[in-house]
C-alpha cells in the first residue's frame, strides 16, 4: 500500500472519530446509519393531581388517619348500693373513720350484682374489714390508696389498681365501661355540709364515684359520709377534681398526690 492510499484511510479515520467526539457532546449530531431521531434524556417526576391543576412535585404518602375513640355518653349513672360510713346511724369506735370500708364494700357488692345492702349485712362486712387491717397494720384507721387496693385484691370480690394523677375524662371513661372508681378527697375541700370533720383532724375521706352528667357538668357519687343526701351526691367537675389527694401517713395529711383507684370484676384486665 503506498503512502497516498494510507494518508487517505488515515484522513477518514480520524474524520469518523472527530464526529463521534461531537455526537457524545450533542446529541443532536447524527452519525451514518443514525435513524434521524434527536434522543433526549428526561428526569421522570412523580405527578400528583390536586383538583383540576397538576404539580410535578413528587407525591405526599399521608400517613392512615387514626381512628378516633368514641364519643362518651352524656350521662351515666351506675347501680352502685349506697352504704354510710356509719350503718344504722353509731358514729362511735371505727365507724367514725370508716369510709374506705365503705367504699370497699359498695364496689364489692356492684361486681356482685347487688344494688341494695342492708344495715346489719354491711356491719358484718366492714367489721370484718377492720379486723384484717388491724391484724395486719395495728390500725383500721385511715387506709391510703395503696393499702386500700391491697385489701381489695386480697380478700375482696373485685380487682383494684392505684392511678396517679388521673385526669377527668379518665374517671369518666372507667365509668361509662360499667366500674366504679374509688377516690381519695380531702373532704374539707368538698364543701359538704352534711359531712362531719374534726376541725383538728386530717380532713381524709374516700368516697366512690358511680356517675357523671355532662348536661350540669357534674360526677354523681355514693358520698359515704353523708348519712341525708349521700347516694348519688354530685360534685361539680373542677371542683371535685381540686379535692382528690391520697393520705399521708408520716405527716398525717390529706395532701399526697393526686390519686383514685380504678375498679374491675376479678375476670376483668384493665388495658
Amino acid at each position: 500500500m503506498n503512502q497516498a492510499i494510507l494518508g487517505l484511510i488515515i484522513a477518514a479515520m480520524l474524520t469518523v472519530v472527530g464526529l463521534a467526539s461531537y455526537r457524545f457532546l450533542d446529541p443532536r449530531i447524527k452519525l451514518p446509519g443514525d435513524d434521524g431521531a434527536v434522543i433526549k434524556t428526561e428526569q421522570t417526576a412523580t405527578s400528583s393531581k390536586i383538583g383540576n391543576t397538576t404539580s410535578s412535585k413528587p407525591a405526599v404518602v399521608q400517613k392512615k388517619p387514626v381512628a378516633t375513640q368514641e364519643a362518651l355518653p352524656k350521662q351515666v349513672e351506675l347501680e352502685v348500693p349506697f352504704v354510710p360510713e356509719a350503718p344504722g346511724g353509731d358514729w362511735s369506735g371505727p365507724w367514725k373513720n370508716a369510709c374506705e370500708e365503705a367504699s370497699l364494700v359498695m364496689a364489692e357488692e356492684f361486681y356482685r350484682g347487688n344494688t341494695t345492702m342492708s344495715v346489719q349485712a354491711a356491719k358484718t362486712r366492714m367489721t370484718e374489714l377492720f379486723r384484717y387491717q388491724d391484724k395486719n397494720w395495728g390500725s383500721n384507721a385511715n387506709s391510703d390508696a395503696a393499702r386500700t387496693a391491697y385489701i381489695a385484691n386480697q380478700i375482696m370480690d373485685f380487682t383494684a389498681v392505684v392511678v396517679t394523677d388521673p385526669t377527668l375524662e379518665d374517671i369518666k371513661k372507667e365509668v361509662a365501661a360499667g366500674r366504679p372508681v374509688i377516690t381519695l378527697n380531702h373532704g374539707k375541700e368538698l364543701g359538704n355540709p352534711n359531712t362531719p370533720f374534726l376541725a383538728t383532724g386530717s380532713f381524709y375521706h374516700m368516697l366512690v364515684v358511680i356517675g357523671y352528667d355532662d348536661e350540669t357538668g357534674e360526677f354523681i357519687t355514693n358520698d359515704d359520709g353523708d348519712e341525708k343526701e349521700g347516694a348519688g351526691k354530685r360534685y361539680e367537675y373542677a371542683h371535685f377534681m381540686a379535692s382528690i389527694h391520697d393520705y399521708v401517713a408520716k405527716t398525717r395529711t390529706t395532701d399526697g398526690p393526686v390519686r383514685v383507684i380504678f375498679t374491675s370484676a376479678k375476670t376483668e384486665v384493665i388495658k
